[in-house]
């Protein structure tokens, strides 16, 4: 793999947009990432780019110092290859001086919780009923007296 990691543009928007449709059970529309994308004020949304080839996403919002990310993904063939990692490196890379950092995760995606807790995330609390289909939420928080 040759990552590179770059500030999502529109041209991605529908690679991005059909990644998102494969992995979440009620994926964010086009408009909602062309609204990030268009966002310079707040938004953060980068690419993983291997070779021209969208392979994964983040969406973070950066305001008053603290770090909200929002959406994740990686595509499913190219999962447990360290492109989420690489995604989250980079963007606490790029914005260095936030205070806290959080995020919801549902409460049975082990793997990312596991990936977060690696990069001293921990959970809050738990959000009942947060996702369409009912699902729980974990609200994970990290500070960046964590690391």
């Amino acid at each position: 793999m040759d990552l590179v990691f770059r500030r999502m543009t529109a041209k991605d928007i529908k690679s991005v947009s059909e990644i998102e449709k494969k992995l979440f059970l009620s994926p964010w529309t086009k408009s909602s990432f062309g609204v990030e994308v268009r966002n310079h004020k707040y938004s953060y949304p980068y690419v993983a780019d291997d070779r021209s080839v969208v392979v994964g996403y983040i969406v973070a919002w950066y305001i008053a110092r603290e770090l909200h990310i929002g959406n994740i993904a990686v595509i499913p063939e190219k999962q447990g290859q360290g492109i989420g990692k690489f995604l989250l490196l980079n963007l606490f890379s790029l914005l260095k001086d936030w205070e806290i950092s959080y995020l919801e995760v549902r409460e049975h995606n082990y793997k990312a919780i596991r990936m977060y807790e690696s990069f001293g995330f921990s959970i809050l609390y738990k959000r009942p009923g947060y996702y369409p289909d009912g699902e729980d939420a974990i609200i994970m928080i990290k500070s960046m007296q964590n690391g």
